[in-house]
């Protein structure tokens, strides 16, 4: 079984002759696990990066990690979940960059339970932020993108979107309703060239990861992944790297799976058995 130790180590500017270069992004979510990754990624491959989070100071360890790569950052405080935070931090990084071209919507937020239990604050406040929250950025950031040449919407969901689990309470229609939504902002926004797509990670070892999950939980979902580990961040900001640049050019309105083949287990177990 491979351990997160045996991964082949790869450069994070990985982009030959970068298609990155000249770009400005948005990272929000960005002040660790894969947002962290991405904003970084993003940035050893050419991109200006605004790294935002709800925790300041988070983005602005992240930003300085950029900056002391060589890379240019812009720390941002943004709570997805209020309007005028958004627009501030928009209004923030225009006035630095003078232009913004990808955006990548990694925040989100998880409360395990069933949905007998689960209380009608956390349903809310699960929709506010995982749904809601991406379409008030998206419609913040669209006359910005709609001047740019090379637009494009990341969204982070789930493999939790498309299937029900134990506890998933409000958390799994919350990501489900986020994919729908990155269909309809491909729809709509099409004509305007930008390219709308989202990733859906499977388990990924991040901070989020490990304040949710027990360890003999994680151990467990392992043994369930093809692949035989958790995925780790910068294998999920590759993706989203990908699909952000203009090499998915001809890419939108699709969900892509990062999850090691977890969402094929139940099948490569039944096939297993029946050797």
């Amino acid at each position: 079984m491979a351990t997160k130790a045996e991964l082949p180590a790869r450069p994070r500017d990985w982009m030959s002759n970068s298609l990155l270069d000249g770009l400005v992004a948005l990272v929000v979510g960005g002040g660790s696990g894969i947002g962290e990754a991405t904003a970084i990624t993003l940035a050893a491959n050419g991109a200006r990066v605004a790294v935002a989070d709800r925790r300041k100071e988070a983005a602005d360890g992240v930003a300085k990690k950029i900056e002391a790569d060589g890379g240019e950052a812009l720390s941002l405080a943004m709570d997805v979940a209020v309007a005028s935070e958004i627009g501030a931090g928009v209004s923030e990084l225009i006035a630095k960059f003078g232009q913004l071209d990808i955006v990548v919507n990694s925040a989100g937020v998880i409360f395990p339970g069933s949905l007998e239990d689960c209380s009608l604050d956390d349903w809310r406040t699960s929709f506010l932020v995982n749904v809601e929250g991406a379409l008030l950025l998206g419609r913040a950031c669209l006359p910005h993108l709609r001047k740019s040449k090379s637009a494009s919407i990341v969204n982070i969901s789930s493999l939790a979107g498309g299937r029900g689990y134990p506890n998933g309470g409000a958390y799994g229609p919350s990501k489900a309703a986020l994919i729908s939504l990155t269909r309809q902002m491909a729809l709509e926004w099409a004509a305007d060239g930008i390219r709308v797509n989202v990733v859906s990670p499977g388990t990924i070892d991040t901070p989020l990861t490990r304040a949710n999950m027990r360890p003999e939980i994680i151990a467990e979902r392992e043994a369930k992944i093809p692949l035989g580990r958790l995925g780790v961040a910068t294998e999920l900001a590759d993706t989203v790297v990908f699909l952000a640049s203009p090499a998915a050019s001809f890419v939108t309105a699709q969900e892509l799976n990062c999850d090691g083949g977890l969402s094929q287990s139940l099948m490569a177990q039944k096939f297993f058995a029946n050797k």
